[in-house]
């Protein structure tokens, strides 16, 4: 079976407006392949369910405690996306993080990761056409919750996809691709239809915050092609990958 792994992130999820695009984007792709979502928490600080928000509630935790804490945003937004796509008649369901199959060590906050196991995920997948899963956590061996770092659903959709043998993830954001600068701040800025995992980096290591760094560094080391781009524009974004296939 065709599977297609796809990262919607916080501001994608914000408003029920941006949520029902995403599942009528799932609803469109489920012809052709199964769906594996993967979910941010909805929105940014202030919003009632971001991770800032849920960090901001409690701020004498052991590091261990607030990964508790802030993975419940994500967890939020599976049940959610999931109930929406089952009221639009699509077959769903969701994975805990327990099942989800990411382990790591104990670095509570930024944990690194050990294996990735799909047993789980690929058996559910086998009883539904879209399966919604949590971004930016795992568990220890002694299954104790942890997160990923900032930006961490990047990693999660590009750890899914390396497991899976697939050779493409999708990044979906509130802006379409990447551009030279914030097309929010400065509308001129160039967009770029394509651009490599090394042009990526030395963006990201210049204060651009489309991707999380640790994910680049992946799908640099997998050659995982991914593109980026808005769940506003669908059709409009940029392919990170090795320069080798943007010469293709």
């Amino acid at each position: 079976m065709e599977i297609c792994v796809i990262k919607f992130g916080g501001t994608s999820l914000k408003e029920e407006a941006a949520r029902n695009r995403a599942v009528r984007l799932i609803r469109r792709l489920i012809p052709e392949m199964k769906v594996i979502a993967v979910v941010s928490a909805m929105g940014r600080y202030p919003d009632p369910y971001a991770t800032d928000t849920l960090m901001s509630l409690a701020k004498y935790l052991t590091p261990q405690q607030r990964d508790r804490l802030v993975s419940a945003g994500e967890m939020i937004s599976t049940l959610v996306i999931n109930s929406l796509c089952r009221q639009n008649g699509i077959l769903s369901d969701t994975l805990s993080t327990q099942e989800l199959g990411i382990i790591t060590n104990d670095h509570y906050g930024e944990a690194e990761v050990l294996t990735v196991t799909t047993g789980k995920l690929l058996e559910k997948l086998d009883h539904c056409d879209c399966l919604i899963v949590p971004g930016y956590q795992g568990i220890t061996l002694d299954h104790e919750i942890t997160t990923l770092g900032r930006g961490g659903s990047d990693y999660t959709a590009m750890l899914l996809a390396q497991a899976l043998g697939l050779e493409d993830v999708y990044i979906l954001t509130d802006v379409s691709g990447i551009y030279e600068a914030d097309p929010k701040q400065n509308p001129d800025a160039r967009h770029w239809d394509e651009i490599d995992y090394d042009q990526m980096l030395k963006m990201i290591d210049a204060g651009a915050r489309v991707m999380q760094r640790q994910s680049i560094l992946f799908a640099r080391e997998h050659q995982l092609r991914v593109w980026v781009g808005s769940s506003l524009q669908v059709g409009k974004g940029t392919w990170i990958q090795s320069c080798e296939d943007s010469e293709r």
